[in-house]
């Protein structure tokens, strides 16, 4: 961006000033030539007169060429003025400037949004989505009470009051159940399967082993509130050949219905419901079903022909859900599939 004007200016001057100095000194020749014959006095007056004319018009020729160097200099710099004024700006050095932070905030992806709350592998986030067609529950009694399903009371037993839902699965020993890692906090629980007013018809069982993740013990990670439990032999037999078992299902997606059933707190019966099931997030499913309220959570979400596949439990987010209509499970996976092998190891 170095300006040429200057130099195209100071270029003309000079050279007027050669021409000027030139023609002065041919004219000073000039007259020593003439002066020396003194005898033709008119005709060297003539003379002089004639290099008088010819050195005032080669100066003015010298004045206007160095004019017109002025000129032609201010036309130049002019230019050059609008055509820096006009190019884009660089920057020095290699590159590009980085952009202000505005400008990365303006071009920022937005994050999405959808993923899991907080950072580790286990963590769940809470997406917004719709709920699936309602599902309304109703009290089951009577032939209608899945004997497979049970409550879970504390060390009291009967004479205590229930706090959450089991249910058998198949298994090599016949004798486990599963329900949410969050009920269950010490093996002087008992299971009382198909209970119902104050009634337990298949016996009492206790527990010998509850097996959950490791992950849950660390930080009751929601994605791990799945636990299985081995159940202690009552008069000889299993608690899966006196009530039967479900199905453990992994991996069963979200196409078809399911069919849940638990037990309220409050209440001295279950309720179930059946719905369409959706995906909440990758790694929880949720239902919408009326009256779940506390004391359902670890009820089965069974799916299929009697009797049936349990896909999943009551629990996972918000502990199974905080209100009574909408209720979330653990997507069983290959976790949930580890921590069946864990329970039904011989070596345990």
């Amino acid at each position: 961006m170095h300006m040429s004007g200057k130099s195209g200016y100071q270029g003309a001057d000079g050279e007027g000033s050669e021409d000027e100095r030139m023609t002065m000194q041919g004219a000073a020749d000039g007259g020593r030539r003439h002066t020396g014959r003194a005898r033709y006095r008119r005709p060297a007056l003539i003379l002089g007169c004639v290099v008088a004319c010819l050195v005032g018009c080669t100066s003015g020729a010298a004045a206007a060429g160095k004019i017109l160097g002025l000129n032609a200099a201010n036309a130049a710099n002019a230019a050059n003025a609008k055509r820096t004024a006009t190019s884009p700006r660089r920057s020095s050095g290699a590159g590009h400037q980085p952009p202000s932070p505005a400008d990365r905030k303006a071009t920022t992806s937005p994050t999405p949004s959808a993923a899991p709350a907080g950072s580790s592998p286990h963590a769940t986030a809470a997406p917004s989505h719709q709920a699936p067609p309602p599902g309304v529950s109703r009290t089951v009694t009577g032939p209608q009470l899945p004997r497979q399903v049970g409550a879970l009371f504390d060390s009291s037993g009967l004479s205590g009051s229930h706090h959450c839902t089991a249910s058998v699965v198949n298994s090599p020993g016949e004798d486990l159940i599963v329900t949410a890692a969050h009920c269950l906090g010490s093996t002087s629980d008992v299971f009382v399967p198909a209970y119902h007013d104050g009634v337990a018809p298949y016996g009492v069982w206790h527990l010998q082993r509850i097996v959950v993740d490791a992950a849950w013990t660390d930080d009751s990670s929601p994605d791990d509130d799945v636990a299985f439990a081995v159940v202690a032999p009552l008069d000889g037999r299993t608690i899966q050949s006196v009530v039967g078992g479900y199905t453990l299902g992994v991996g069963e997606g979200t196409g078809g219905r399911v069919t849940l059933t638990g037990y309220p707190a409050t209440s001295q019966d279950p309720v179930t419901c059946t719905n369409h099931i959706s995906s909440f997030s990758s790694t929880q499913n949720e239902i919408y079903c009326t009256g779940m309220t506390g004391g359902t959570s670890g009820s089965p979400w069974v799916t299929g022909d009697s009797p049936g596949t349990v896909m999943g439990v009551i629990g996972g987010y918000e502990q199974g859900g905080d209100t009574a209509d909408v209720s979330y499970s653990v997507a069983f996976g290959q976790s949930v599939q580890n921590l069946y092998q864990e329970a039904t190891s011989s070596d345990n």
